[in-house]
């Protein structure tokens, strides 16, 4: 099959790569660079279709895929947008294009693209955008995101992926087509976390104290993942595990905030904030930790809780629905009340108080991401492609 992926960023791999600071690939993004690879290591054409982190158009080979950027004319808050990709992949012949959904603009050039060639459409809908908080521009912008994907996007996707079945129920957009959408998982690799370092060799080389208790966040610092929830929670855990130490990784709208909210809580000392990480030094984060806390208030997977799980780490996440595809509460992690954070605190400190549950918990965890390999959700995917082809 000739596959075309579309998606607004997709990550630089091996050595000599631009510099990407200003240019976001989270968890999305790092799915999609997986998911490729796969498909084209079971035989098929794979190409990515992306902006470029500078001006200039490219074209890069990798483990089989072929991965053209576009020069990005201009940025909207983490949204690099391309006038190249919206015109110039179209000129490619295609079996199936697969959109990722994640920031604009990619999958409206992939719609533009299928429309234009009348080639089935498959969307991976990755998030959606809360148009709620941010700038003027921002706010503006997820708006007019949201009311292309309720009226153009998805009624002209010839199939949906969702990578958590408990969140087509929740998502007010993928209600309105149930009967289009496809339960499938992201996946891990689990050797990216098998790393030969011990916690305190990881710790050294953060530059994190050996001795302290260790929370970590990984992850876009926006209102629907809600770290001030665990921010706020800080001050009661600290109370009762002095050497707690929370540590952030990411960035995001809310960085100010959250450093602000900390100053005001007399916390400073009890907070890191690592800023972004590169993917290939998460690892690092995962091991030197000694839970992991996802307190989101609104998530459509949660790729983070599959490598914390991969790390061993046990975990405490809010009530959501869609954390039921790999949480279970008191086998693998905690699960707390959505917005507590006196919840949340009491959950830190039972885990903090009992070395036994923590350890069970994170093996536990290590346990059940087994089923979620990249090559077994590449082979669902690769089912679905062939379901397509023949149904159109």
């Amino acid at each position: 099959m000739r596959l075309g992926y579309y998606i607004t960023h997709f990550p630089y791999v091996g050595e000599g790569t631009p510099s990407t600071h200003d240019y976001a690939c989270g968890g999305a993004e790092w799915a999609a660079y997986h998911l490729a690879v796969e498909i084209a290591q079971r035989g098929h054409e794979v190409k990515v279709f992306t902006a470029s982190a500078g001006h200039k158009d490219d074209i890069e080979y990798h483990r089989g895929v072929a991965v053209y950027r576009y020069g990005t004319s201009f940025s909207v808050e983490s949204s690099s947008v391309s006038m190249g990709m919206l015109r110039k992949p179209s000129e490619h012949s295609l079996d199936v294009v697969h959109a990722h959904f994640t920031v604009p603009p990619a999958s409206y050039a992939a719609l533009w693209h299928a429309r234009r060639k009348k080639t089935p459409l498959i969307v991976t809908y990755h998030s959606e955008q809360r148009a709620g908080y941010g700038s003027l521009v921002r706010r503006v912008g997820a708006m007019v995101d949201n009311l292309l994907v309720r009226h153009s996007l998805l009624p002209n996707a010839t199939s949906i992926i969702s990578p958590s079945q408990h969140y087509v129920d929740e998502s007010p957009f993928l209600r309105e087509h149930k009967h289009k959408v496809v339960s499938i998982p992201n996946g891990v690799n689990l050797e990216d976390f098998e790393i030969p370092y011990t916690k305190e060799e990881c710790r050294q080389r953060l530059g994190l104290p050996e001795d302290a208790r260790i929370v970590l966040f990984m992850g876009s610092l926006s209102p629907q993942k809600a770290p001030d929830v665990l921010v706020k929670a800080l001050p009661a855990v600290v109370q009762s595990i002095p050497n707690v130490i929370l540590l952030v990784v990411g960035t995001g709208a809310m960085r100010q905030k959250l450093e602000q909210l900390a100053r005001d809580l007399d916390i400073c000392r009890s907070v890191t904030f690592a800023g972004l990480a590169e993917y290939r030094s998460r690892s690092l984060y995962y091991k030197a930790s000694d839970v992991f806390v996802l307190p989101s208030i609104e998530e459509t997977f949660g790729i983070v809780l599959l490598e914390a799980s991969a790390s061993c780490l046990p975990m405490v996440v809010s009530d959501l629905p869609t954390f039921r595809w790999i949480i279970k509460d008191g086998y693998n992690g905690v699960v707390v009340k959505k917005g507590d954070q006196s919840d949340l605190a009491r959950a830190l400190i039972r885990l903090f108080s009992d070395d036994q549950l923590r350890t069970g918990l994170g093996q536990n965890a290590r346990g059940r991401v087994g089923d979620y390999s990249w090559p077994a959700v590449a082979e669902e995917t690769e089912r679905l492609y062939l379901a397509v082809l023949k149904a159109s």
